[in-house]
């Protein structure tokens, strides 16, 4: 069903809701695009009020008369609750994953080599294997500053790179540990 725009003289249809009186602002009446902007600039919430009025809606009951409840138990909120063993590495986004099972020759091969997020960091710092702790500290600071927004006129590009070196320098940071 559609409706006519509120605005005197418009003929247009009217699809935007907007208020009619500021007391009930469930009552409410629709306008076409060009008529809902000239609405909205004048319209005035507290028009009608008196000043007692305005001073119990900002001193004395500022919830406008709306219920409330103490914080965490709205009880129209269906929050699933999602229960972690551990606040270390809470969506597992460091650990390496296997959908298939290992095999003996896999598992032997697996011992030899570096974890993913490792080899990964390894290969954001352009390295074969993780350096020594001081040694990861200097090519990090170079690489930041050679891939640092400021420097390379605040591209995006380079913003998303360094936020790669940030991350894998903490999963070499922590191998190395």
């Amino acid at each position: 069903m559609t409706t006519k725009c509120a605005w005197p003289n418009c003929s247009e249809e009217g699809e935007f809701p907007a208020p009619i009186d500021p007391r009930d602002l469930s009552k409410r009446q629709k306008f076409c695009k060009k008529h809902i902007k000239e609405f909205n600039k004048k319209w005035n919430g507290l028009d009608g009020f008196n000043a007692d009025e305005l001073e119990s809606i900002q001193f004395g009951d500022a919830t406008w008369n709306r219920p409330t409840w103490p914080l965490g138990t709205n009880p129209f909120a269906q929050a699933e609750t999602i229960t972690f063993e551990s606040a270390d590495d809470l969506y597992d986004f460091f650990k390496q994953r296997t959908s298939e099972p290992k095999t003996k020759e896999k598992q032997a091969q697996t011992s030899q080599e570096l974890p993913a997020d490792v080899a990964e960091s390894c290969i954001i710092f352009d390295l074969k294997s993780p350096p020594t702790k001081p040694d990861l500290k200097k090519i990090y600071l170079k690489l930041v500053k050679r891939h640092h927004p400021d420097v390379n006129n605040s591209n995006a590009k380079a913003e998303d790179y360094v936020k790669r070196i940030n991350v894998a320098y903490q999963i070499l940071k922590n191998f190395i540990a």
